[in-house]
Parts: structure tokens; sequence; C-alpha cells
């Protein structure tokens, strides 16, 4: 029997967004940015539309208020720093490695001003931490993520006796937040890029001194030393076919990195398991 396939209609076509969630994004965009410059206090739905040449009934549509504008706008900053700061850290293995990509991505995202400002993360956090209500309460949430994601990130490393077991988890995050946030507050005094390298150099030798004879003495010789370090570390994990937590959004990547599986030897007597592939991910992989 022949089956009865489904006539081609524009339910079945590939679903798009709508005109109004890419207008949305677009708002969303912009006020990001703006707010990233001028703080979110200066964000009105007035002044976004006539930046955007919309009209203000129309943005207004979009959000309803004010307040409901800043929570969006919020929330977009958040899932941005997420992907370019905490995401590839938690595709990394745990222990040092992670503690170093943290600091790595965090003080990346503003080499590539992500965020065309100091608002977010330094001045919104400044302006919030002592008063209370949602927009504050979601600016400290941030900020305690990254915090929170920084402390966990140590704290594994000790776990994993790669740092030194009379080491403060809490301290070391302390120490090392504040090497970022100097490097940035320089950045912003004297607009010299080479601060940055200049914190990563800080923070590799801050991480020599509290290691342990896990972590081959060689590797901190210089930073080239310690990236080569990482990625034969990181193509290990993948041929040990080890999953760190969080690794789905890059698995394309890491897999890309790692060593080839050799074929196998007349002596083995069956042909080695594949390893299995969660379901949905045939096509990042591919991709």
């Amino acid at each position: 029997m022949t089956p009865a396939w489904p006539k081609r209609t524009r339910e079945t076509k590939t679903v798009r967004p709508s005109k109004g969630a890419q207008t949305r994004k677009k708002i969303l965009s912009h006020a990001m940015q703006s707010a990233a410059r001028h703080g979110l206090a200066a964000l009105t739905i007035g002044r976004l539309a006539r930046d955007l040449t919309m009209s203000k009934s129309g943005l207004f549509a979009h959000f309803r208020s004010k307040r409901s504008l800043e929570m969006a706008t919020i929330n977009e900053a958040r899932n941005l720093f997420a992907s370019q700061v905490l995401s590839p850290a938690m595709a990394t293995g745990e222990g040092i490695p992670q503690v170093w990509v943290l600091c790595d991505s965090w003080l990346g995202h503003i080499e590539r001003r992500v965020f065309p400002g100091g608002y977010f993360f330094t001045g919104a956090f400044f302006e919030c931490a002592e008063r209370s209500g949602p927009v504050e309460e979601a600016i400290n949430g941030m900020v305690q993520e990254w915090w929170g994601s920084l402390k966990d990130a140590v704290r594994r490393a000790k776990d994993r006796k790669e740092i030194d077991s009379t080491i403060d988890p809490r301290q070391l995050s302390f120490d090392l937040n504040g090497t970022l946030i100097s490097a940035y507050w320089t950045f912003l005094v004297e607009n010299n890029d080479k601060v940055f390298n200049e914190a990563r150099i800080a923070i590799l030798a801050k991480l020599k001194e509290l290691v342990t004879d896990r972590i081959p003495a060689r590797v901190f010789e210089s930073e080239n030393a310690w990236k080569d370090y990482l990625k034969r570390r990181q193509a290990g994990i993948d041929k040990n076919k080890e999953t760190p937590t969080g690794i789905l959004p890059h698995l394309g990547r890491i897999r890309a990195s790692a060593s080839p599986v050799p074929p196998p030897t007349s002596s083995q007597s069956s042909p080695p398991r594949k390893r299995s592939i969660p379901h949905g991910l045939g096509k990042l992989i591919k991709g």
C-alpha cells in the first residue's frame, strides 16, 4: 500500500521568524548597545524610536513599558555574555583549563568590544548593587552568575588536585577577578590594548605559583607553550571519550581538533563500537 504523504503546504515549510520577532530582536540589539554606552537610565522608548526611525507607538507595542524594555535588554546582554564567555569555558575540560578559559574569554570579550561601553558588569553593577527591584536584581544576577562560575571552576580544579590543597577557592577567584577588573579599568584609562596581554601573563604567573605537579612545569614557560598544552589536553579528552560539562554547544569544534581514531588491527575480534551521538546533534557535527 502506497503511503499517503502529506501535501506540501505552508504549514510544512521551514518556519521563519515573524516580522514582529525580527523587529523585536533589532530593537533589543540596539537597546543593548545603547545601554552599554549610556546606561539603562538613558534607555527610553522615545530615544530608541528616533534611533531606529520607528514610531513610538510601534516600538511601544513590543514592550508596553520602560521596565519591560529594560528587563529584555538585560536578558539580551546576559545571553550575549554567556555565549562569549561562559559557554567556551563550559566546553572545556574541568580543571585548570576551565579556569584559564573563563579568564581568557572575559578579557577577549572586552578586547572585541562585545559591549561598546563600560556599563554592563562594571557601571551597572556598582549602580545597582545596593538597590532593590527587578532591574537591580537582574543586573546583580548577571554578576553573580559570572562570580559563581569562576569560583566553581577553581573549586573543581582543586578537587582534581591540580591546585594546591591549601588554596582557598574563593580567595583565588577574588585575586583572578581583581586582575580582570583592573585590566578593564586600566584599558579605559589608557586606551591601550597591551593591557590585556599583560593581564593574561599575570594570570598565568598566578596559576604557575599554585598548581600541583599534575601540571607540567614546562607549560608555563610562555603563553604559547601554555596554549599548546591546552590544545593537547583537549585532544586527549576527546580521544579518551570523556565528555566535559556543557560540551554540546561546541561539540563540532572539539571533535575537529581531536586526534583521529586509528583503524582496527587484524588482532581485534570485532570492529570498534561507534560513539553514539545524542539525538539532534547530527547536523551540528556535520556543520
